[in-house]
């Protein structure tokens, strides 16, 4: 048994000198781990006064001799001398059994100078271990990952928060390869043979932005940040903290502020642009009218007229769409029925669908989810994400309706299997007069965007290459009656 095992490894002793020397063993040994560790203060003979000195419930039995304490304890087997008086010390090694060892005083102090040197050694390591755990309690309560990189170019620690995004746990992340993980370090560290080459980094703090597409199809943005640590008194890198925040939220909202900015001077320069040009386009629409009609003009010069009247629609229909997008209009905020708003949608563009070889599914939430908002804002935003998408699909492919609720919003969601939208034209893809289609405007989905907006709402847009598109209009949820 354990017990029995710990017992026989026990070292057993006992004392004898006077009552402050006791006091003083007695209270080192019961302070520290000596007890712990097997020494034991079994007795002690003492030598100046009668009965017990010690206090404070650390209490041992006292004898009138060794005599009779070894008598008494015959598992001691060793005798610390404290007094340091020759005859006492004379009389101690003729009357010991040869199995117990007589420690004398000078010995005794030695033990008892290495004893403060190891309370010492305890004491600094109990604080190292507390300064330890509060650093590391610290670090894991940080919403960032934070690993740190040895000289090998391994991971050498790191704390909670990227042990759990990394999905792993913290001994099989120890000794793995950085780069495994980020890749975006290739640009900011030496890399040899697939590793990070520490000692060639530069002493020189280094960041970068870089994004990342979830498994959604939702792009999200981190800034890394690497802190290159040298040796004491040299040059020489011997790790780095490597540090990578999330920053799609901050990032999202700059987004939001740029492009707020970019259309309110689009928005002024096209109402001035549209309005000098409607005046003459008008004009050249009116001849062009006047012209088609004269008799005297031979067919091939009344086609040219045709053509430069149908340019001139045309214009003027873009000119519609430029002024619309850029007035801003008092909207009427109602409560609307979503589920009633994508089927009268999908009524009117369900033979095209059909006729172009869409499969259209519709996946709409049974609890007839209410929002607020205008129903024919809604509905033209609806029209305009569902053309977007078959316009995405001219070979045909699968389209889904749903909506549902959530905790602050109700949402209508348009997903498409078609090409999908890369992370460069994403970052665009709500700008006015962006488009990467050949005959595109480049305003549908901002002035989805813009109508969603008045309506306190939001648009959300994930997208993987080669596996299609989802954007959901998110409502504010109707007050319950």
């Amino acid at each position: 048994m354990l017990e029995d095992f710990i017992d026989i490894k026990k070292d057993c002793i006992g004392v004898v000198g006077r009552s402050f020397a006791l006091s003083v063993l007695s209270l080192l040994l019961h302070e520290s781990s000596r007890e712990a560790a097997g020494i034991v203060l079994e007795a002690g003979v003492l030598i100046d006064e009668s009965g017990n000195p010690l206090q404070d419930g650390y209490d041992f039995p006292l004898y009138a001799d060794v005599g009779s304490m070894l008598a008494a304890h015959p598992s001691i087997k060793m005798v610390f001398e404290l007094s340091g008086e020759a005859d006492l010390v004379r009389k101690l090694r003729i009357a010991l059994p040869p199995e117990v060892a007589l420690v004398e005083l000078p010995a005794a102090r030695f033990f008892l100078r290495l004893h403060a040197t190891d309370r010492l050694w305890i004491a600094c390591k109990a604080n190292l271990m507390q300064t330890q755990a509060l650093f590391k309690s610290v670090v894991d309560q940080f919403p960032e990952d934070i690993i740190i990189i040895g000289s090998n170019g391994l991971i050498l620690d790191c704390n909670n928060h990227f042990v759990q995004r990394s999905g792993r746990d913290f001994a099989a992340l120890q000794g793995e390869n950085p780069l495994n993980y980020y890749d975006a370090l290739t640009s900011l560290c030496p890399v040899e043979d697939g590793f990070i080459n520490v000692p060639d980094m530069s002493r020189e703090n280094g960041e970068l932005m870089f994004s990342e597409t979830d498994d959604l199809g939702k792009i999200h943005f981190f800034r890394l940040y690497v802190y290159p640590i040298t040796e004491e008194g040299k040059d020489k890198v011997v790790q780095l903290v490597v540090i990578c925040r999330n920053i799609t939220e901050r990032t999202l909202i700059e987004q939001r502020l740029q492009q707020s900015e970019r259309m309110a001077t689009v928005g002024e320069l096209s109402a001035y642009i549209a309005h000098e040009i409607r005046n003459p386009l008008m004009a050249m629409g009116g001849f062009a009218k006047v012209l088609i009609k004269d008799e005297g003009i031979d067919p091939a010069g009344r086609e040219k007229i045709k053509i430069i009247l149908e340019e001139a629609q045309r214009l003027d229909c873009l000119l519609k769409s430029i002024l619309s997008f850029v007035r801003s209009r008092d909207v009427q905020k109602n409560n609307i029925d979503i589920n009633k708003i994508a089927a009268d949608a999908m009524q009117l563009l369900s033979l095209g669908c059909q006729l172009q070889g869409i499969e259209v599914e519709m996946d709409l939430d049974p609890r007839n989810p209410l929002g607020i908002g205008g129903a024919e804002q809604i509905r033209q935003c609806l029209i305009n994400l569902v053309k977007n998408s078959m316009e995405a699909m001219p070979e045909g492919g699968k389209l889904n309706i749903s909506s549902g609720v959530s905790e602050r919003h109700v949402w209508l969601e348009v997903r498409d299997s078609g090409p999908g939208i890369s992370d460069d034209q994403r970052t665009h893809i709500f700008d006015p007069f962006y488009s990467s289609k050949v005959n595109g405007n480049g305003l549908g989905l901002p002035m989805v965007k813009k109508i969603m907006e008045e309506f306190g709402g939001e648009v959300e847009l994930a997208s993987r290459p080669g596996l299609g598109t989802s954007v959901v209009l998110l409502l504010r949820k109707a007050p319950v009656a």
